[in-house]
């Protein structure tokens, strides 16, 4: 059998590609539901096993079921994931990166101008990823990223308070706020701590399926906090938040 046994070099990058494939589905899992599942289904596995080894007919039978839809199962269970790693093997990695300072000084004013007066706000910035998909549940609009035209959409006796707005990045011109009173996918229950309501869900929410890169600004405690890659960042002050916008901007793809 030995001597039949060669090793090359095509060998070599099949086992380098499946790595590097590996590498990255661990990383793309970590810190989210997706690692209790796959722990689940070993626990799954190891039972079904068992049931082999020591003849347990019955629970081979249900879990011989199981397994023959396996890649069905892996589908529904994984299809957050799953979208999300698509989404990303789609992004141009050769994107050019910019800074658009205009954009952010009026994301920063915008934000805080809200923040003082304690009106809550999701600010969704598009950026390789497509999200015209959500407009239909908004109001589409084509008008500038400016803190009084924020502020007059989230005023709590505005009739496009609730929700989202969409912004859209220009290089020339800042922004374009693109869609507003958008409704966003919710986050999993588990997603996020107690002390999180229904708008930071919906923030983590279209962050998980997506690129999107979302300010938040708190109505409950005036906080304003970044949300981006499925995870929520810790409260900002405006330098911070404009430290953060900037090197999110500054990064090819959006990474």
């Amino acid at each position: 059998m030995m001597q039949n046994w060669s090793f090359g070099f095509t060998d070599i990058i099949d086992i380098a590609l499946v790595a590097v494939l590996v590498y990255f589905l661990l990383r793309m899992i970590r810190g989210t539901r997706a690692v209790q599942m796959i722990i689940g289904l070993a626990v799954v596995v190891v039972v079904y096993e068992v049931a082999r080894v020591f003849g347990l007919l019955t629970l081979e039978w249900i879990f011989g079921y199981f397994f023959s839809s396996f890649i069905v199962i892996l589908v529904v269970l994984f299809q957050h994931e799953i979208r999300r790693a698509l989404v990303q093997v789609g992004v141009n990695p050769l994107a050019s990166a910019v800074s658009p300072t205009e954009l952010v000084d009026a994301l920063v004013e915008g934000a805080f101008s809200l923040a003082h007066r304690k009106w809550g706000a999701l600010l969704v910035i598009e950026r390789e990823t497509g999200l015209k998909h959500l407009f239909d549940s908004g109001v589409e609009m084509d008008v500038p990223v400016r803190s009084d035209v924020l502020q007059a959409l989230f005023c709590p006796h505005a009739p496009m308070h609730d929700g989202a707005v969409m912004i859209q990045p220009h290089v020339a011109e800042g922004g374009r706020i693109v869609a507003a009173r958008v409704l966003l996918p919710l986050a999993q229950a588990n997603a996020l701590s107690g002390e999180f309501g229904t708008r930071h869900r919906a923030a983590i929410g279209v962050t998980e399926e997506s690129d999107a890169l979302v300010v938040v600004v708190s109505e409950e405690t005036g906080l304003v906090r970044i949300a981006d890659a499925g995870k929520m960042s810790e409260a900002l002050d405006a330098t911070a938040l404009r430290h953060r916008l900037i090197e999110k901007f500054s990064s090819p793809g959006g990474s």
